[in-house]
């Protein structure tokens, strides 16, 4: 169970057990501010593992350390806002559509071969299909994760009104872009 699912049963535990008390009011305290503490642990998560992704990439990549300590210190630390059109400012409806942005970084050929690979060819099996499909729909999640993300740590979070999903449905975008990260790594093997 990864942090974030951890949270996740950790609030269901303490929302079952205010229902099952008829503790209403607090209950809807909890699911208002939890739906923020969610959405920003999810993103702070991803930015957590994609770094990590980078930075395992790099040293696999270079036998130089000097290299690597560079790379670790101006291209990924610190540098994670900058790897992705995450969308709008302030506009939580408008995340940003894909993350042609980062696959760009690697150069010409990697996009080419990453927009290849997500783009609907005329003869792939339902199993290609499925997969893509998949792939793509996980970007969406993850992109609009960062984007939502970025708008609570960027405003007044505490008085930030959160309402535009439910707790659930955080957690089923959460969900439905975890499968980007197993794509990345694959891709940056």
């Amino acid at each position: 169970m990864n942090p974030v699912e951890q949270l996740k049963s950790e609030y269901e535990s303490i929302a079952e057990y205010l229902k099952s008390n008829n503790e209403i009011s607090l209950f809807s305290d909890l699911n208002k501010n939890f739906r923020k503490v969610l959405l920003l642990s999810a993103g702070s998560y991803f930015e957590h593992t994609v770094t990590s992704i980078l930075s395992e990439f790099v040293r696999a990549k270079s036998e130089d350390e000097r290299i690597v300590n560079f790379l670790e210190k101006q291209a990924i630390s610190g540098k994670y806002h900058q790897l992705f059109s995450w969308g709008s400012k302030d506009k939580p409806e408008e995340p940003g559509k894909n993350a042609n942005v980062f696959f760009k970084l690697f150069g010409d050929d990697f996009k080419a071969a990453i927009d290849g690979e997500l783009k609907a060819k005329n003869g792939e099996t339902a199993a290609e299909t499925a997969k893509r499909e998949e792939i793509n729909l996980s970007i969406a999640a993850f992109i609009e994760i960062g984007h939502l993300r970025n708008i609570l740590v960027h405003s007044n979070f505490a008085d930030y009104n959160y309402d535009q999903k439910t707790t659930d449905e955080i957690f089923e975008l959460f969900k439905r872009a975890e499968p980007f990260i197993e794509y990345l790594r694959e891709k940056l093997a």
